[in-house]
């Protein structure tokens, strides 16, 4: 009993130790285990450092992580900072370009114009203030004077309408009538409450027709944004593009610090994963309570989904990359180049969308906007006959047939991990997919192994005798001495 109440106390401890020690260590996971990935990419590397060096275990990891600073972090350090910087000169742009105008010409081209969508929207606006007032359970406050004005901004969108020859599609007879029927009604009596309801109803089957129908209105609906609309977006895009990181400040500060500290612990990480990782998984193996053969068959699987999928999805997602980038330069655009490029290697990440969720939109914004449709389509098919398919080309020469995650599942998974980790998530969630499938394979081999070794015994787990088994042996007899002959002993 001692014994067990001690073991009890002791897994207390172990638990609260454990959680303090991931507080501790929470805010270096990341790093860990960006060195960690770039450790196992990279051990090819090292490997041959190590021959070159005479079996010099730290002088070979410190030649590898130089490298590896060289050919890696340097690199995407580069790309970020130009990114930051030319989102600044995006921001500056946007908020310099006409884009009222530029809307405007297309609502125009398209037939997606409002005639008259102030007198439109300041009618809408003046019903649903009173349709406000009824959901609270009141009867509006209407005047005569409130209805008159109605009735003037109605002849005006008759007039527009008449003016674009749509005199004959739109009709405004039911809705002056129902305007009629309010003006009429008893202020602050049902009658009244009524009549608004059908001024609401016989206006929404107006707007529907006035706007070409259900479809095309909304359509018309969509490019005809308020103007309180398009500064609330343009303020949103503007700030979400310059802070922090673009804005001078504590808080820049504060991410720049961390960023510098998350690199430091990457370059050392390596260094000492490339050094003493060996040792590092036999001590793994003896603090573990898991057996040796599992412990070393999760770090084998960690190693071979680094070296196969995570290295087949960043080698795609740099290549594509690379060569949007080049697209997006010879479309003209050199002073987002790489900025278009970090997204994307970001987005080629993402199964299904991959890389067509940048250079697409891109295509539309040189044909609409800046009304290029010869680089626009040039763009678009470079897109999607380079571009995009390398990734078809890359993935399978990397992986050589390995096993790999089924597409929905990959979605999934990413998506996930975004959610839950942010960027890293991308590649974290897809290995927590692989880990979770190795540690059930783990799991039935062992209940297999454990159901044949009690069919080999011939029980069931109820101790019960398992059909089809051979017969216990009998059991042997028990020694006894033999019994004394009658006579014998007797003199």
């Amino acid at each position: 009993m001692s014994r067990l109440v001690s073991f009890a106390v002791l897994i207390g401890i172990l638990i609260v130790i454990v959680v303090l020690f991931y507080q501790v260590m929470a805010v270096f996971l990341l790093p860990l285990f960006m060195a960690a990935l770039l450790g196992v990419v990279f051990q090819p590397l090292y490997r041959w450092a190590l021959e070159k060096f005479w079996k010099n275990r730290y002088l070979a990891a410190g030649v590898t992580t130089f490298l590896v600073l060289l050919v890696v972090l340097a690199p995407a350090a580069l790309v970020v900072t130009m990114a930051a910087v030319q989102s600044v000169s995006v921001v500056e742009q946007v908020q310099a370009t006409d884009v009222a105008g530029k809307a405007k010409k297309l609502r125009q081209e398209f037939d997606l114009d409002i005639p008259n969508k102030v007198e439109l929207h300041q009618f809408s606006a003046k019903l649903q203030h009173w349709r406000d007032q009824q959901k609270l359970g009141a009867i509006p406050q209407v005047s005569a004077d409130e209805v008159n004005i109605l009735r003037q901004r109605l002849d005006r969108l008759a007039t527009a309408a008449a003016e674009l020859q749509k005199s004959q599609a739109v009709s405004a007879d039911a809705l002056q009538a129902a305007l009629q029927e309010l003006q009429a009604a008893a202020p602050q009596t049902l009658e009244q409450d009524d009549a608004v309801r059908r001024v609401d109803w016989e206006f929404r089957q107006y707007r529907r027709d006035y706007l070409g129908g259900s479809l095309k209105g909304w359509l018309k609906e969509l490019a005809n944004p308020t103007d309180e609309q398009m500064e609330a977006v343009l303020k949103r895009v503007t700030s979400s593009a310059g802070s922090p990181l673009l804005s001078l400040g504590g808080d820049t500060l504060a991410i720049l610090g961390k960023m510098v500290l998350g690199i430091i612990i990457t370059v050392a990480s390596v260094f000492f994963f490339l050094a003493e990782g060996e040792r590092m998984v036999n001590a793994a193996v003896r603090l573990s309570p898991l057996e040796e053969k599992y412990v070393r068959e999760l770090v084998e699987e960690f190693v071979r989904v680094c070296r196969a999928v995570v290295t087949a999805t960043l080698l795609s997602a740099v290549v594509q990359g690379l060569l949007a980038g080049v697209g997006f330069y010879f479309a003209g655009l050199e002073n987002a180049v790489a900025l278009l490029m970090l997204l994307t290697m970001v987005l080629a990440m993402v199964p299904f969308s991959g890389a067509a969720a940048v250079w697409i939109p891109v295509c539309l914004y040189l044909y609409f906007v800046e009304e290029r449709p010869a680089a626009a389509i040039l763009l678009a098919v470079y897109g999607a006959g380079i571009v995009s398919t390398s990734d078809n080309f890359i993935k399978p020469m990397v992986l050589h047939g390995q096993s790999n995650l089924h597409p929905l599942l990959a979605l999934l998974s990413v998506l996930g991990g975004i959610q839950a980790l942010g960027p890293i998530g991308i590649i974290v969630g897809p290995m927590v997919v692989v880990f979770l499938q190795t540690t059930l394979k783990i799991l039935q081999r062992e209940l297999l192994t454990m159901d044949r070794l009690t069919i080999a015994a011939g029980v069931t787990p109820k101790g019960e005798a398992t059909a089809g088994a051979p017969p216990p042996a009998p059991a042997e007899p028990v020694a006894t001495l033999p019994p004394k002959e009658k006579g014998k002993g007797k003199k």
